[in-house]
């Protein structure tokens, strides 16, 4: 099998951080596309397994819910500029005082409300443009469409939690209610951090998935 670069050898080709690197190796050993030995290095599978099921594979929402069955669809909650939090500008690498600015939608399923996304960009990356409306299902396809950006993979977490009070608000839950936090950042081919994403899945629509392997 063929041996990759070090990972000093990999950020200097790239010229990104060796944090994004370790990351993005973690994700294609986790995939069994490369392999590491001890005191040798890493080295490239020739023959990866192929799983792509759950959360292993990236989907937009949009594809997830017709996966899951259902008609997608799509009621937006707000678009606007806004004061990154500090956990923000870290992520994304941004500035002192950086503008970001923050979608805010209700995913639906056959109608019926089924996750509360808050997805987040730099201003800088959409330039000019301020989007107040988009015609898009997918932020994916639009960044794809608009800005030639391609969404390559995540890294996400997944965390049982309460709704906020916006989401009690707008979709009418109880306080009590429990979700799905897909807290996730997004990357391009170039390992910029695109977006930052909190994902609130109604658990009783969505059931994912985790391959382990040992």
């Amino acid at each position: 099998d063929d041996k990759l670069p070090s990972e000093s050898q990999l950020t200097k080709m790239f010229k990104i951080s060796r944090y994004t690197i370790r990351e993005a190796l973690a994700l294609l050993e986790q995939e069994k596309i490369i392999y590491k030995i001890k005191g040798k290095g890493t080295f490239v599978n020739k023959k990866p397994i192929q799983i792509k099921s759950g959360l292993e594979y990236l989907d937009s929402i949009t594809e997830i819910i017709r996966k899951f069955g259902y008609e997608p669809g799509t009621k937006w909650v707000s678009i606007e500029e806004t004061i990154p939090t500090k956990d923000m500008v870290k992520k994304l690498n941004l500035k002192p005082k950086e503008k970001v600015i923050t979608f805010k939608r209700i995913r639906t399923a056959d109608g019926k409300p089924a996750a509360f996304l808050v997805d987040t960009v730099a201003k800088k990356i959409l330039g000019n443009k301020k989007p107040d409306q988009i015609n898009f299902e997918s932020l994916f396809e639009y960044m794809e469409k608009e800005f030639g950006i391609i969404i390559e993979y995540a890294i996400s977490e997944i965390i049982p939690t309460f709704p906020t009070e916006e989401m009690i608000q707008y979709l009418g839950v109880d306080k009590n209610s429990l979700f799905l936090l897909l807290y996730q950042l997004h990357y391009d081919k170039e390992g910029r951090t695109i977006f930052y994403s909190l994902d609130y899945f109604d658990p009783k629509i969505f059931k994912f998935k985790v391959i382990r392997s040992r």
